[in-house]
This record gives C-alpha cells, structure tokens and sequence, in this order.
C-alpha cells in the first residue's frame, strides 16, 4: 500500500482527469458549460480542489521573446469540497464557465484554451486542455 501511494506521488498510477465540455462552439458572454471527470489511481488522494483556467492563446512576435506565442490568462474558476477520491473511483463534477462579452474571436492565429487542472497535495497534478471556438 505504501508503494501505491509513493507512485501515485510521482504520477505513476495517479488521478486522471478529463474535462468534457459540452458545447465546444460559443458565442462571446455564453457559458462554457460541461463536466470534470476524475479517475482514481492505485491508492486514495485527497483532492484540495479542481481549477479551471480560460485562457487566450495568440500569436505576436515581440523583441523580448522568443517565442511567437504567448497566453494571457482570462479567468479562472476554483472548485473546492471535492473531498478524496478512493483507488478506481470515478467522480463527474459538472461546470459551468462565463466568458466575457468582449471574449476576442477564435483566428487561424488565436485561439481560446479551457485548462483543468487538479490540485492533489504531494503529488503531479493531473491536467487536461480543451479548445474552445469563439464565434
């Protein structure tokens, strides 16, 4: 049991997540809406919470970098009481995400990234990226 949960720390046998999100198509000011599916490992983990980040993706090249693409951080939403999740358990946790307004248009060049990430205490933290077309 020890080893189980040793590789569990390490990201060997751990937690998976998979967001699923339901309408991958949006207009700017609808909601993201769609479910968090987490998968237990080999041994039980506590879960501090689940964060989803909407992102913004776009390209620019800028003097200082070397890289042509660059993401700015939109909004993020934390979901906390998600309490442990046992060896082989798997839990759906349902969302729902409001975009702004004035969320910027998806582009050949920018595009708009839903990013869940879940916070588990010692250990890798399993992460999952959805893309979002914004109409």
């Amino acid at each position: 049991m020890m080893l189980n949960k040793f590789l569990s720390s390490i990201g060997i046998g751990h937690v998976k997540v998979d967001t699923i999100v339901h309408t991958t198509e949006i207009s700017p000011g609808d909601y993201i809406k769609g479910d968090i599916v987490l998968k237990g490992g080999m041994a039980d983990q506590p879960i501090n919470k689940v964060q989803l980040l909407l992102l913004y993706k776009y390209e620019e090249d800028k003097k200082d970098s070397d890289f042509c693409y660059h993401e700015k951080d939109l909004k993020t939403i934390s979901l906390d009481n998600i309490g442990t999740i046992r060896a082989g358990e798997e839990k759906t946790i349902p969302f729902e995400f409001p975009t702004q307004s004035n969320h910027p248009k998806t582009t050949e060049t920018d595009q708009t990234i839903l990013r869940t990430t879940v916070d588990i205490p010692q250990a890798v933290d399993p992460t999952d990226e959805d893309s979002i077309f914004v109409r």
